[in-house]
């Protein structure tokens, strides 16, 4: 329930940020460290992947979680399928820094 619920706050956050100037630069902030955070994450298991691509592979598997959560939530798809689709995206990611 914790996750559907923070799920949830984000997914509206970002929806009231389109139309809030304040808001929407408090929720760039705080996306980034969310992005910064990933990056540092995928560069424990790539220690010698480069800095952007780390920082790239966060965002874009940032943004996919968001779009899978929006998904999920709205019920157009699974939870089970939505986790599958987001390791999948994980071990593209890692595949693609190795070669960094």
């Amino acid at each position: 329930m914790e996750v559907r619920e923070n799920s949830s706050a984000w997914g509206e956050l970002r929806a009231s940020a389109v139309f809030d100037e304040v808001l929407r630069e408090d929720l760039a902030k705080a996306t980034l460290v969310w992005v910064q955070e990933v990056a540092a994450l995928l560069g424990q298991v790539r220690p010698t992947a480069p800095a952007s691509s780390l920082a790239a592979a966060a965002e874009r598997l940032t943004a996919l979680l968001e779009g899978l959560s929006m998904r999920w939530l709205s019920g157009g798809i699974g939870i089970r399928h939505a986790q599958e689709l987001m390791r999948g995206a994980i071990d593209a990611e890692l595949a693609g820094l190795r070669q960094d």
